[in-house]
């Protein structure tokens, strides 16, 4: 497989401009501390070996802690279908909430639990009462709005900065947390869904889709990072341009990925599976994101802190391979290249090879 560094050889921009603004997760992990890229810089060492090396350090780190044993996963519940109007389908819900979210927290734990040795975790930070209250608390306001009969472009009004305000407490203690939370999310999301009828499903499933894109997505973090920017400035205008094409460019990189890994299957499914592909489409649009949030911020910081640790505490568990993530990424490179003028492609460039070299087969030979 290609890399974008084998398209584009010239080396990256050192981290000059945004070396104060670097601070990596974990110094135990890291072991690059800003005083040792501000020393890199003047050697001129890239952004992207140091952010290489910084990544295989990481996850040569948490591969060597030790594992414990899996619990068993408990079945979901059979939970009876039957069409209704809109009155009953929320009672269906409401009654399915909590214990909704029970099921699904045994499973994250079942899945997760040997991950707080393993990433170093703080335990007192993973509060299972609390987690699964925040997931009833959002999507309970989901199923209001539902009921309320509530467009579904009105939800992120109604609920965007809840859910905001939900994803940067966990992100800020330990953004590794996030992972928990969003899984806790991702399975308790199934099982409502699983109470309903297909009819009664394609109407409420819109409505799940919103809380999660907000809870998987940094919007607060994007918006902030855009309003330290003039407006005319080249990082913002190449955001603002790319923000118009994340979804039409993730399902195109979700089909190109799938065509090339035809029979793939990960832990929920088939890549071909309507549900996995809907999870795969976001994904690729969580890739965007903190591209953009990166571009914004003029640092890898974002992808060293959140993206690339949660990634390898959620994908191998998922049964992602590392390979599926450097054809996405090597795809994306040429799906925004081919929407974007060639000087906001610049603006990505190094963030977006840097992100490729970070997830490469360098990393994760081991």
């Amino acid at each position: 497989m290609n890399k974008i560094s084998q398209i584009f050889p010239k080396p990256v921009p050192t981290a000059e401009n945004i070396q104060d603004r670097d601070t990596l997760p974990s110094p135990g992990i890291g072991g690059l501390t800003p005083h040792k890229l501000a020393e890199a810089n003047s050697l001129g060492v890239s952004v992207s070996s140091l952010a290489v090396s910084w990544a295989k350090k990481y996850y040569s780190t948490v591969a060597a802690r030790e594992n414990r044993p899996l619990r068993s996963i408990p079945q979901n519940p059979k939970l009876t279908n039957f069409e209704g109007n809109r009155a009953q389908i929320v009672d269906k819900l409401t009654d399915t909430l909590k214990l909704a979210s029970e099921i699904a927290w045994s499973r994250v734990e079942a899945i997760l639990g040997e991950q707080i040795e393993r990433q170093g975790i703080d335990r007192s930070l993973i509060n299972p009462l609390e987690i699964a209250g925040d997931t009833r608390n959002l999507y309970r306001k989901a199923i209001d709005a539902y009921g309320d009969q509530e467009p579904v472009f009105r939800l992120s009004v109604l609920v965007g900065k809840y859910i905001i305000q939900v994803r940067q407490k966990y992100s800020q203690t330990d953004p590794l947390v996030l992972g928990f939370v969003t899984l806790e999310f991702q399975y308790t999301s199934k099982i409502l869904l699983g109470c309903l009828s297909e009819s009664e499903r394609s109407e409420f499933a819109p409505y799940l889709k919103i809380v999660d894109d907000y809870l998987h997505i940094p919007y607060g973090e994007i918006n902030l990072a855009a309003a330290n920017l003039p407006p005319n400035s080249k990082a913002l205008l190449a955001v603002q341009h790319l923000l118009q094409y994340t979804t039409q460019i993730a399902s195109a990189v979700y089909d190109r990925a799938s065509s090339q890994h035809s029979g793939y299957r990960s832990s929920t499914g088939y890549l071909s599976d309507p549900a996995v592909k809907i999870s795969g489409i976001r994904d690729v649009e969580i890739f965007q994101s903190y591209l953009c949030w990166c571009v914004l911020e003029g640092s890898i910081r974002p992808v060293q802190q959140e993206l690339f640790p949660i990634c390898v505490m959620l994908y191998p568990k998922l049964h992602v391979s590392w390979e599926l993530v450097q054809d996405m990424l090597l795809i994306l490179f040429w799906e925004i290249s081919d929407r974007l003028p060639a000087e906001d492609v610049m603006v990505f460039l190094p963030y977006l090879r840097t992100v490729t070299e970070m997830f490469s087969s360098e990393v994760f030979e081991d």
